[in-house]
Protein backbone atom coordinates (compact mmCIF):
# COMPACT_ATOMS: atom_id res chain seq x y z
CA UNK A 1 0.00 0.00 0.00
CA UNK A 2 1.40 3.40 -1.09
CA UNK A 3 0.82 5.66 2.37
CA UNK A 4 2.71 8.37 1.08
CA UNK A 5 -0.09 8.75 -1.63
CA UNK A 6 -2.37 8.65 0.45
CA UNK A 7 -1.00 11.36 2.97
CA UNK A 8 -0.06 13.69 -0.12
CA UNK A 9 -3.13 15.50 -0.05
CA UNK A 10 -3.34 16.57 3.71
CA UNK A 11 0.46 17.11 3.39
CA UNK A 12 0.25 19.40 0.59
CA UNK A 13 -2.02 21.59 2.70
CA UNK A 14 0.30 22.44 5.27
CA UNK A 15 3.45 23.09 3.01
CA UNK A 16 3.45 22.51 -0.82
CA UNK A 17 5.67 21.00 -2.73
CA UNK A 18 8.20 22.90 -5.15
CA UNK A 19 9.34 22.59 -8.20
CA UNK A 20 13.15 21.42 -8.80
CA UNK A 21 15.46 19.78 -11.04
CA UNK A 22 16.83 16.60 -10.45
CA UNK A 23 20.46 16.14 -11.78
CA UNK A 24 21.64 12.63 -11.39
CA UNK A 25 25.01 11.11 -11.42
CA UNK A 26 25.70 8.47 -14.05
CA UNK A 27 29.35 7.69 -12.85
CA UNK A 28 32.99 9.41 -14.38
CA UNK A 29 34.45 10.01 -17.50
CA UNK A 30 38.24 10.61 -18.32
CA UNK A 31 38.44 13.65 -20.38
CA UNK A 32 42.26 14.20 -21.02
CA UNK A 33 43.17 12.46 -18.13
CA UNK A 34 41.04 14.70 -15.90
CA UNK A 35 38.23 12.15 -14.32
CA UNK A 36 34.71 14.40 -14.02
CA UNK A 37 31.49 13.33 -12.93
CA UNK A 38 29.02 12.67 -15.44
CA UNK A 39 25.33 13.54 -15.45
CA UNK A 40 22.15 12.63 -16.99
CA UNK A 41 19.93 15.48 -18.31
CA UNK A 42 17.62 17.68 -15.49
CA UNK A 43 14.65 16.15 -15.11
CA UNK A 44 11.49 18.42 -13.20
CA UNK A 45 10.15 17.37 -10.51
CA UNK A 46 8.40 17.73 -6.91
CA UNK A 47 9.72 17.64 -3.50
CA UNK A 48 8.86 18.47 -0.26
CA UNK A 49 11.88 20.02 1.44
CA UNK A 50 11.48 20.56 5.05
CA UNK A 51 14.46 21.57 7.97
CA UNK A 52 15.80 18.38 8.81
CA UNK A 53 15.41 16.97 12.58
CA UNK A 54 17.21 16.24 15.63
CA UNK A 55 17.87 12.52 14.27
CA UNK A 56 18.65 13.87 10.76
CA UNK A 57 21.12 16.35 12.13
CA UNK A 58 22.51 13.44 14.05
CA UNK A 59 22.80 11.09 11.04
CA UNK A 60 24.81 13.72 9.24
CA UNK A 61 27.18 14.60 12.03
CA UNK A 62 28.21 10.91 11.75
CA UNK A 63 28.43 11.38 8.32
CA UNK A 64 30.87 14.27 8.63
CA UNK A 65 29.00 16.37 6.83
CA UNK A 66 29.02 19.89 6.98
CA UNK A 67 27.26 22.87 6.13
CA UNK A 68 23.25 23.88 5.66
CA UNK A 69 21.39 20.58 5.21
CA UNK A 70 17.30 20.03 4.79
CA UNK A 71 15.21 17.48 4.43
CA UNK A 72 13.62 16.47 1.59
CA UNK A 73 10.56 13.81 0.42
CA UNK A 74 11.08 13.59 -3.50
CA UNK A 75 9.65 11.24 -6.33
CA UNK A 76 12.20 8.33 -7.07
CA UNK A 77 12.41 6.22 -10.45
CA UNK A 78 12.81 2.29 -10.07
CA UNK A 79 14.78 2.60 -13.39
CA UNK A 80 17.48 5.08 -11.93
CA UNK A 81 16.65 5.87 -7.93
CA UNK A 82 18.07 9.18 -6.42
CA UNK A 83 21.44 7.94 -5.20
CA UNK A 84 23.31 9.82 -2.10
CA UNK A 85 27.48 10.58 -2.43
CA UNK A 86 27.79 6.46 -0.62
CA UNK A 87 29.15 5.55 -3.99
CA UNK A 88 28.23 1.54 -3.75
CA UNK A 89 27.10 -0.38 -5.02
CA UNK A 90 25.35 1.68 -7.77
CA UNK A 91 29.34 3.02 -8.30
CA UNK A 92 27.99 7.05 -8.80
CA UNK A 93 28.31 9.94 -7.30
CA UNK A 94 25.55 11.47 -5.56
CA UNK A 95 22.63 13.40 -7.12
CA UNK A 96 22.12 17.03 -7.25
CA UNK A 97 18.65 19.09 -6.45
CA UNK A 98 18.91 22.74 -8.56
CA UNK A 99 15.67 24.68 -6.38
CA UNK A 100 13.97 27.56 -8.27
CA UNK A 101 16.21 29.78 -6.60
CA UNK A 102 19.13 28.59 -8.96
CA UNK A 103 21.04 27.10 -6.09
CA UNK A 104 22.60 23.42 -5.77
CA UNK A 105 21.77 20.75 -3.31
CA UNK A 106 23.78 17.09 -3.48
CA UNK A 107 21.99 14.41 -2.08
CA UNK A 108 24.20 13.70 1.11
CA UNK A 109 22.24 10.32 2.43
CA UNK A 110 18.88 8.57 1.73
CA UNK A 111 17.26 8.38 5.18
CA UNK A 112 14.56 5.91 3.89
CA UNK A 113 13.76 4.36 0.11
CA UNK A 114 10.68 3.80 -0.53
CA UNK A 115 11.44 3.29 -4.83
CA UNK A 116 9.56 0.52 -5.02
CA UNK A 117 6.34 3.18 -4.17
CA UNK A 118 7.58 6.05 -5.76
CA UNK A 119 9.69 8.62 -3.15
CA UNK A 120 13.00 8.77 -1.36
CA UNK A 121 13.57 11.29 2.45
CA UNK A 122 16.60 12.40 1.79
CA UNK A 123 19.10 14.65 3.35
CA UNK A 124 20.10 17.52 0.67
CA UNK A 125 23.43 19.96 1.70
CA UNK A 126 23.48 22.59 0.08
CA UNK A 127 26.51 23.19 -2.23
CA UNK A 128 28.85 26.93 -2.25
CA UNK A 129 29.60 26.48 -6.21
CA UNK A 130 27.61 24.66 -8.62
CA UNK A 131 28.91 21.26 -10.14
CA UNK A 132 30.55 21.02 -13.13
CA UNK A 133 28.38 19.24 -15.51
CA UNK A 134 30.90 19.81 -18.63
CA UNK A 135 31.50 16.38 -19.04
CA UNK A 136 27.81 15.66 -19.06
CA UNK A 137 26.40 15.75 -22.86
CA UNK A 138 24.32 18.66 -21.82
CA UNK A 139 26.61 20.45 -19.60
CA UNK A 140 28.66 23.70 -21.33
CA UNK A 141 32.45 23.73 -21.82
CA UNK A 142 32.48 26.18 -18.72
CA UNK A 143 30.98 23.39 -16.41
CA UNK A 144 27.68 24.76 -15.78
Amino acid sequence: MNFHALVRGAIQIIHKDESCELIQALGQVNQKGIVKPKYNKPILIKAQIQPAGADTLKQLEMLNVNGESMEAFLYSSKDLPVASINRVPLKRGGDFIKRDDGTYWLITSVIEDWTEEGWANVTITRQTTPPDFSASEWGDEDGS
